[in-house]
């Protein structure tokens, strides 16, 4: 959280390069983390202004997590494209970025800019399999309790996961075009 706002001048982004890069393996479903598991894994959390912090992006969700960590300057803690485990027996994931906002303004803020877009995109959806849903939740750290606003697109009731993976990229860049519409929420 300290280091989101700090950024790097390029002596510093070289130096953390050479000795603190990023490193992820990607699953057989396309997770990236410490060991591409395809699962719940340890991954990591990096700055924005870390010279690894979008090669580690799951590809999917990259525009996606630009338009919120980068274009809204929002602290993100989590993102995931979305991945089929049917193969294997479990429930797939949805895509969605997780914020983790500085102050109850911040929080107020990004919470009314996104239910508005995601009124408006789900009155008229780019694919109907998909939906724009928030989610409110809390991560601990040992010590602390920070409030979490997830952005989902989030499979339809109606729908079946195979529409769902079908559209998922059609609404992303539907939701990324209307993120960018908005002023900057912090």
């Amino acid at each position: 959280m300290r280091l989101w706002d700090v950024p790097l001048d390029d002596a510093q982004m070289r130096h953390i390069g050479e000795h603190a890069p990023i490193s992820q393996k990607r699953s057989i479903f396309g997770n990236m983390n410490h060991e591409g598991a395809p699962y719940p894994a340890s991954s990591c959390l990096a700055s924005r202004f870390h010279p690894d912090f979008l090669a580690v992006v799951e590809p999917g969700v990259r525009d996606f997590l630009v338009a919120i960590a980068v274009d809204h300057n929002l602290v993100t803690y989590t993102s995931c494209e979305g991945h089929d485990y049917r193969p294997d027996g479990r429930r797939p994931d949805e895509r969605h970025v997780g914020l983790i906002p500085r102050s109850a303004e911040e929080s107020a803020r990004a919470i009314a800019v996104f239910e508005a877009v995601g009124r408006t995109l789900n009155a008229m959806p780019a694919s109907p399999a998909v939906e724009v849903a928030l989610m409110l939740n809390e991560v601990h750290d040992g010590q602390a309790v920070y409030p979490t606003i997830d952005l989902y697109l989030s499979k339809h009731a109606d729908a079946d996961w195979d529409d769902y993976f079908a559209g998922v990229d059609m609404a992303t860049a539907q939701l990324v075009a209307a993120l960018e519409s908005e002023q900057p929420i912090a």
